[in-house]
């Protein structure tokens, strides 16, 4: 029972770390975006694993092809040993029938009394054995010995002292052996009987009575056997060595078979990809094998096209479609992010084209359905505090209409008009002008019933204004007003142009000697009314240029309740409130210079019409 709690616990703490694994891998994916996502899931989803298949696959292969090659190898080691193996077998059995021949050891052992019995003898052994005949391709000769004084040496036969001193001979008595292989080089005064020799020599001791010394001794074909070695090779370089001498090679160093055998140091060893020692009736042998060309490296280079034609086309198609699918993503959120940032500037504005037909098309229309009705339930809270707004006003123009039923307006009009005649009869014509003009802001001010009025009232006043500040200033400042005449009946809120006018005075002639000159432009450009007060004042830097532009293009009643100066930028808001958010204000100023005030409304949102219309 406690092992399996113990097994159950252990399997539960498992569970948790694999499961906290888990939650960071997904935090830390979820701090990446989209694109980022689809590389990380094409790099360790299609990438590694068609690199890791395709590497296991051509390694498989290779070494399939590698172990292909150490077989072919390893068989044409065992062909060529199996070569020498075989010549040395045959010829053996040649010298057993040689052993076993009672006739040969009788023609060996007899004594003859004349050379002529001899001569006799030694045609009817030759006469009667064939083998020599059927043995001829392995075999270059055959040779007996023995030391029968009666013998005549010659042929196929002679005395045993003959041989006493050669090198094989001793190698031979120095082996102890009955059988023996041996390989050297025939040191023959004869030059054309200079060559390399591997010769089978053999004790015929086989019938115990024999008192005689008798030995065959068999010399192997050795072109035969290099031929055939040659042949067993394949295209690689083969050495057979029997202690420290080459006795076979198909190097190409190696063809003149009128020297002595090579030293085994001759053989690169470095370049010898298999060794192999063999034995045969106690010859020991070995060979050595190099140059043998792999075919997993030809087959890898032969198939090097197709095998980097299968990787990119398993790399690229699943790159080109996560990348049609990351951007199918990515793009229209990217679409809806970009909206959303709008939203945030209370621009409720509509995707105009959502497309496809999943999830993230849903979720855009969803978007299109919260906008509208945002932009709805916005515009109805602004209207309420529209409406809270305009009772505000209302009680205070209540308060200030009170105020002025204090004070009746008329008396103050006809003590101006009274101050006006008397100068007028004094000849004091500038000072009855000013009284004049003063007189009509007065009256106009107290007599406008609505907000908005016509441009041409609106220029009269200015007029009046600026005649009032030349009469402060002096000759030192002018003024200058253009209208255009289809401008003069659009409606637009009234003291907008006098606010203006009164901030160039103020602000940008306000220096000591007074001197300057203001102009106010009116026209009709590309469908926007455009208004232009311009005045060669002080200007200002580029800075407060920026700033100021900004402030009166992003006004709002918030503002106006924190602002310490109301006249330009309660201006503004009323121009917005009744010309709509697409009345822009541009500010151009210069150090010393002047400072330039353009106001641009689109005419379909302007009230009234123009003279043209009235024409």
């Amino acid at each position: 029972m406690d092992y399996k709690k113990s097994n159950y616990h252990i399997i539960r703490k498992i569970k948790r770390y694999f499961r906290i694994l888990y939650e960071r891998a997904l935090i830390n994916i979820n701090n990446h975006n989209i694109r980022s996502k689809t590389i990380y899931l094409y790099v360790f989803c299609v990438l590694v694993p068609v690199i890791l298949t395709n590497l296991f696959v051509i390694g498989n292969a290779m070494k399939a092809s590698y172990d292909e090659s150490i077989e072919n190898i390893n068989n044409i080691a065992d062909s060529v040993s199996q070569d020498i193996s075989s010549f040395i077998e045959n010829a053996v059995y040649l010298t057993v029938d040689i052993y076993a021949s009672s006739s040969m050891y009788k023609f060996l052992d007899t004594r003859y009394l004349s050379n002529g019995k001899f001569l006799q003898e030694y045609n009817k052994v030759f006469d009667n054995y064939i083998f020599y005949a059927s043995s001829k391709y392995l075999i270059s000769d055959i040779t007996l010995y023995s030391d029968n004084p009666t013998m005549l040496n010659g042929g196929r036969y002679y005395r045993m002292d003959t041989i006493r001193s050669k090198e094989w001979y001793q190698e031979f008595i120095r082996s102890k052996e009955d059988l023996f292989i041996y390989p050297y080089f025939n040191k023959s005064i004869d030059i054309n009987q200079k060559n390399r020799m591997i010769s089978i020599i053999r004790k015929l001791n086989y019938v115990e009575m024999s008192k005689n010394e008798k030995i065959v001794k068999l010399d192997l074909n050795y072109n035969k056997m290099a031929e055939a070695i040659k042949n067993s090779a394949f295209n690689t370089t083969v050495y057979v060595c029997h202690g420290d001498k080459i006795i076979f090679s198909n190097d190409i160093t190696d063809k003149n078979l009128k020297v002595d055998f090579n030293n085994i140091s001759g053989i690169p060893k470095k370049d010898i990809q298999i060794h192999k020692s063999s034995t045969a009736y106690g010859f020991d042998f070995d060979v050595y094998l190099r140059g043998y060309k792999s075919n997993y490296r030809s087959m890898l280079k032969e198939n090097l096209g197709l095998i980097a034609v299968l990787f990119l086309a398993d790399a690229l198609i699943p790159a080109i479609m996560l990348s049609l699918f990351s951007n199918s993503i990515s793009k229209r959120i990217l679409l809806l992010g970009k909206y959303m940032k709008k939203m945030k500037g209370e621009e409720f504005e509509l995707i105009p084209k959502c497309e496809g037909r999943d999830e993230i098309r849903e979720l855009l229309d969803n978007y299109n359905l919260m906008a509208v009705r945002m932009k709805t339930l916005i515009e109805y809270e602004y209207k309420s505090r529209l409406e809270q707004q305009e009772l505000y006003l209302a009680r205070q123009q209540a308060e200030l209409l009170a105020l002025y039923s204090q004070i009746n307006p008329h008396f103050m009009f006809n003590v101006l008009e009274s101050i006006r005649m008397r100068s007028l009869i004094k000849g004091e014509e500038e000072t009855s002008r000013m009284i004049e003009s003063l007189a009509k802001l007065m009256r106009k001010s107290a007599e406008w019933g609505s907000d908005l009025i016509t441009i041409e009232q609106e220029i009269d006043f200015v007029r009046d204004y600026l005649e009032l500040q030349k009469y402060r200033y002096g000759d030192g400042f002018n003024y200058k007003i253009r209208i255009s005449e289809e401008c003069r009946f659009y409606k637009i809120p009234s003291l907008i142009l006098v606010t203006f006018a009164e901030n160039s005075c103020v602000h940008g002639l306000n220096r000591e000697g007074h001197s300057g000159t203001i102009f106010l432009s009116i026209n009709v450009e590309d469908d926007f009314l455009r208004i232009e007060i311009e005045d060669t004042g002080v200007g200002m830097e580029e800075d407060q240029v920026i700033k100021l532009e900004k402030i009166l293009n992003e006004a709002s009643i918030d503002d106006l309740q924190k602002a310490s100066s109301l006249g330009m930028l309660n201006a503004c808001i009323r121009l917005k409130k009744y010309c709509g958010n697409l009345t822009k204000i541009f500010i151009e100023s210069e150090r010393e210079a002047g400072t330039c005030i353009t106001i641009q409304i689109p005419l379909e949102n302007l009230s009234g019409l123009s003279r043209i219309d009235l024409c």
